[in-house]
């Protein structure tokens, strides 16, 4: 009496088994992850108080610099301007809150003052700068981090100082006012914010006053200030994109689709991008990301016919990385949309083809091989109790 295959019948049982669970779980454990930047906070230090009784009053500083035309020569040239506005410091956060003169001007003891060893007026700022630290030890840290600090260590004299930001009497709170900040930094980047104004973000902040739109600090930072020269910076910049673009609440108010950031990271460039900050965060990736397409400063509506992203100008955007692209060539992007009836119909209805069909085909499979398996054993061993009879 010949036996029933039962070797070939498991085999395939679990052949078919391995199979389904390939199918299931690879997108499971190939989809893309996404770790959010997070810059940690540090506790703001107690700042120390104001001075009931200073030994050198505030009216004694003011007796003199509040003289109009008051300046000093400097060594290299320059003059020094001395003059303080009285009621612009007492209106600054420091004179509203009750601080002296010698607060921050740690050196003066009464008149005459100590020679000033700063050749420039740029070397006076960075050495004033310093009096900010005994008292803003968490920024200053920042700071230390920062662009602007890293500057100033290689020897850039105009790289930016507290003063610059701050002012130095007449100091202001800039997180108050997204168009101060924007306004703050055009002091050293004029030609950057003459480019911004005109970006649909800088119409919306400065022409319209909607402090719903980023402003320098919102891409940058404030005291620890990055850029693109900075490791990662352009590598992780799509998640500065998604602290807006992502955000459902916000984005409601404007009528803006939200699966910007999911239709990115899922396509072949962003999935591309987000293995390298997975696997290399130290390396810069040769596939684009949201500045390479939208612009930098000069992003603008995708009604507006200078958009890089709308479709007549889509072409030329695409060929800045693919040279040889054909005028079709931009028609296989979907956009940021995901497919569905409205957008891209004929993926949409492809995709729940397959959704249908790859469950059927394969159930379909999986009941035949059971079926099988199991006639397979009733027929051996109804030959068996035959053969016994």
């Amino acid at each position: 009496m010949k036996k029933p295959k039962k070797s070939r019948i498991g085999w395939l049982i679990g052949s078919s088994l391995v199979i389904i669970f390939l199918l299931f779980a690879y997108p499971i454990f190939t989809a893309p992850t996404q770790a959010p930047i997070q810059f940690p906070e540090q506790p703001q230090a107690a700042y120390p108080a104001p001075l009931a009784n200073p030994p050198v009053g505030n009216d004694e500083c003011l007796a003199c610099h509040q003289t109009p035309g008051m300046v000093v020569p400097l060594e290299e040239g320059e003059e020094l301007y001395l003059t303080i506005d009285a009621q612009g410091f007492a209106n600054s956060i420091h004179g509203s809150r009750g601080y002296a003169c010698i607060q921050c001007h740690t050196d003066i003891e009464g008149f005459p003052h100590p020679e000033k060893t700063a050749r420039t007026s740029r070397e006076l700022r960075a050495e004033k700068s310093q009096n900010c630290i005994d008292c803003h030890l968490d920024q200053a840290d920042k700071y230390a981090q920062g662009r602007h600090a890293q500057g100033l260590i290689k020897g850039n004299q105009a790289s930016a100082t507290c003063v610059d930001c701050h002012s130095s009497h007449e100091t202001v709170e800039l997180t108050t006012s997204q168009v101060r900040i924007a306004q703050t930094c055009k002091h050293c980047h004029e030609e950057i914010y003459s480019v911004y104004q005109n970006s649909v973000h800088g119409v919306a902040l400065l022409e319209e006053g909607n402090q719903d739109v980023p402003t320098c600090t919102s891409c940058h930072d404030s005291h620890e200030n990055t850029g693109p020269g900075d490791e990662g910076f352009v590598l992780f910049s799509p998640q500065i994109c998604a602290d807006c673009h992502a955000d459902q609440e916000l984005m409601a108010k404007y009528d803006i689709n939200t699966d910007v950031f999911d239709t990115y990271v899922a396509d072949f460039h962003g999935t591309t991008v987000t293995i390298f900050e997975n696997t290399s965060p130290d390396q810069e990736t040769n596939k684009p990301v949201c500045i390479d397409c939208h612009g930098v400063h000069d992003i603008r509506l995708t009604t507006d016919e200078t958009s890089t992203v709308i479709k007549q100008n889509l072409l030329a955007t695409c060929q800045r990385c693919h040279p040889d692209a054909a005028p079709g060539f931009p028609d296989a992007w979907l956009s940021h949309y995901p497919p569905d009836l409205t957008h891209n119909p004929l993926v949409y209805l492809v995709d729940l083809f397959y959704a249908f069909v790859i469950p059927v085909t394969v159930g379909g499979i999986l009941l035949f091989i059971i079926t099988n398996y199991w006639r397979r054993m009733w027929n051996a061993l109804q030959t068996a109790k035959g053969g016994q009879s």
